[in-house]
């Protein structure tokens, strides 16, 4: 830490208490936010990169402005607009400008998160171009907005999302600092879990997670389950009706099935299914046959 200023010191401290196991992720991503310097978070769903934006700002003391990738997200959502009733009374003005969330950010001095980068048109995406090299943008009938000083711009982007999704403007990659955030292994994703669902039962929420990692590393699944499933796994067995046995098998693999079959990508090749994988992992992992399905009644 030798020559780091002691508000990024004191930052990364506070990141670190939030964000576990991503410890060179999030010493990477203070530092470069800290510098002005734009981030790009790469990684799957349910890695933490939303949570890492927010922790960052959190511990700067920065507001959070955000925006979803979508195909409807538009230059204008972005940057802003102008009121028609008010410019009726009072022409085209700051007093008839409604800020968009990177203008406001930008007036403001904050964090401008744009999550699923990639879900966005080109249009929106080219609207924040100029922001990220000098730091000003131009508002028609309006004078540049000039960023204040603490602006910050942290992107997210999920490598292997393909359906709904649009390649990133060339000049984005040469901007950005890009930062690859993995999935937590079992130690790190249990602590996550136990933070998140308060479930005091440390050995069972460790099964779960290893139950979650099998689905990724499974030889014919391409990409499975998080951290976020999980979760889910987690609280579905804390609640479950007096009398019923969270480590009962059957129970597990209801709720497990429900958190995971529609997170779990097969192989073009294969002949198993996402329920085939999860059954799988549950027996091996709770150490007892594979459970049936629900009972008719």
């Amino acid at each position: 830490m030798g020559g780091t200023k002691p508000d990024v010191v004191r930052c990364l401290d506070m990141v670190k208490e939030r964000v576990f196991g991503l410890d060179e992720q999030v010493e990477l991503a203070v530092r470069a936010v800290s510098a002005g310097l734009p981030v790009m978070l790469e990684g799957e769903s349910g890695t933490g990169k939303t949570e890492l934006a927010k922790a960052i700002a959190y511990a700067l003391g920065r507001p959070v402005m955000r925006v979803d990738g979508n195909q409807e997200l538009t230059a204008t959502k972005i940057q802003g607009w102008f009121d028609p009733p008010l410019v009726i009374e009072k022409g085209y003005c700051w007093d008839s400008f409604v800020p968009g969330p990177l203008a406001a950010a930008m007036l403001d001095g904050g964090l401008f998160f744009f999550n699923e980068a990639s879900r966005a048109p080109s249009e929106a995406m080219n609207a924040v171009l100029s922001a990220l090299d000098e730091r000003v943008l131009h508002i028609p009938k309006l004078d540049p907005i000039r960023a204040a000083e603490g602006f910050c711009v942290v992107f997210t982007l999920n490598p292997i999302d393909r359906v709904g999704t649009n390649p990133l403007p060339r000049a984005l990659y040469d901007r950005c600092i890009w930062i690859r955030v993995p999935h937590l292994g079992v130690d790190d994703a249990t602590r996550v879990v136990e933070a998140r669902t308060g479930n005091p039962d440390h050995d069972l929420v460790r099964n779960i997670c290893r139950v979650v990692e099998m689905t990724r590393t499974h030889p014919d699944v391409m990409s499975g389950g998080s951290v976020r499933a999980a979760i889910h796994m987690s609280r579905l067995l804390m609640n479950l009706p007096e009398g019923r046995d969270p480590w009962d098998p059957e129970e597990v693999l209801r709720c497990a099935t429900a958190a995971l079959v529609r997170n779990i990508k097969m192989k073009y090749d294969v002949t198993s299914s996402p329920e085939d994988v999860v059954a799988e992992a549950v027996e091996e992992v709770f150490g007892q046959k594979k459970a049936e399905g629900p009972r008719p009644r």
